[in-house]
């Protein structure tokens, strides 16, 4: 069985930890000061958003883990945090990181752990063909890589990344 942790704790890859407190230091010294200055009554319906989104991103970066600090990967199994690159029956590949719901939204490549297509992934095995209940209708696809999502490495260090890549 997979191993997620509690789901009260939010758990990000560490590139998305770093682009959640981008945003959040834009927040906090450039959008929230702006529109603090500013009078009409459509700026402070966008401040308290502005407010309402930093207040939320701090408190969740100041709880969440990184997939780094997640327990030793199960190899072959698909877990939050991992990059896994699946098949369908068309015959087109594609790659996915599985992710918080909160990263989700960061690019095309994240998927979170509470859409179809990740509930359909997680626990199943590398060669497993898996059916997904999408809101647009049920597909197969089939797992070709899984292993847990590396950032780059930065120019100089020893280790390298371990990022399955897309066959072809």
């Amino acid at each position: 069985m997979a191993r997620t942790p509690d789901h009260q704790v939010v758990v990000l890859t560490s590139e998305g930890q770093r682009r959640l407190a981008v945003r959040a230091a834009w927040l906090a010294t450039e959008l929230v000061p702006r529109l603090a200055h500013n009078q009409d009554g459509w700026a402070s319906g966008e401040y308290e958003r502005a407010v309402s989104e930093l207040a939320r991103l701090t408190r969740i970066l100041g709880q969440a883990m990184t997939t780094h600090e997640l327990p030793p990967e199960d190899p072959g199994i698909v877990e939050l945090g991992d990059e896994v690159v699946v098949e369908f029956a068309a015959g087109g590949t594609e790659r996915y990181l599985v992710v918080d719901p909160i990263e989700a939204p960061l690019d095309d490549v994240r998927v979170s752990v509470e859409s179809p297509l990740a509930q359909a992934l997680i626990g199943r095995r590398v060669g497993e063909q898996v059916e997904v209940n999408a809101p647009a209708g049920r597909y197969r696809c089939r797992i070709l890589t899984t292993g847990r999502y590396q950032t780059a490495v930065p120019s100089g260090s020893k280790t390298s990344p371990s990022r399955p890549r897309p066959p072809g």
